[in-house]
């Protein structure tokens, strides 16, 4: 048990290290292994969003937001999350997406984070 949870620590450390993060989503994109509410992602932050990044988003009032970039122009970013389009300003974007976990969010979501 001791190694398993080294190895754990370790690969979060280098996680870490190269700039990796997670969070659990609250709406947006889903995939077929469900939907964003009930998964982990996995990002990394980004300077500036690009057309078709799949992207985090935080939008006031919802939370973290999965999406697709479909305009950026400026200061501005316009994020497709499922039929709702949501224009957010470059500091919204949290960073780009990596991986998805899915079902890892369910838990999360009893306990309200």
């Amino acid at each position: 048990m001791k190694k398993f949870l080294a190895v754990v620590a370790l690969v979060a450390a280098i996680s870490l290290l190269f700039g990796l993060r997670i969070t659990h989503p609250q709406a947006g994109l889903s995939s077929a292994m469900g939907s964003a509410q009930s998964s982990l992602a996995i990002y990394k932050s980004v300077g500036q969003a690009a057309v078709g990044d799949k992207v985090l988003v935080t939008v006031k009032g919802m939370g973290t937001e999965l999406g697709v970039v479909k305009s950026a122009r400026g200061g501005t970013v316009d994020v497709d999350t499922v039929g709702t389009f949501v224009r957010v300003k470059q500091s919204d974007v949290v960073g780009k997406l990596v991986a998805i976990i899915p079902f890892f969010g369910i838990p999360f979501g009893w306990v309200g984070l």
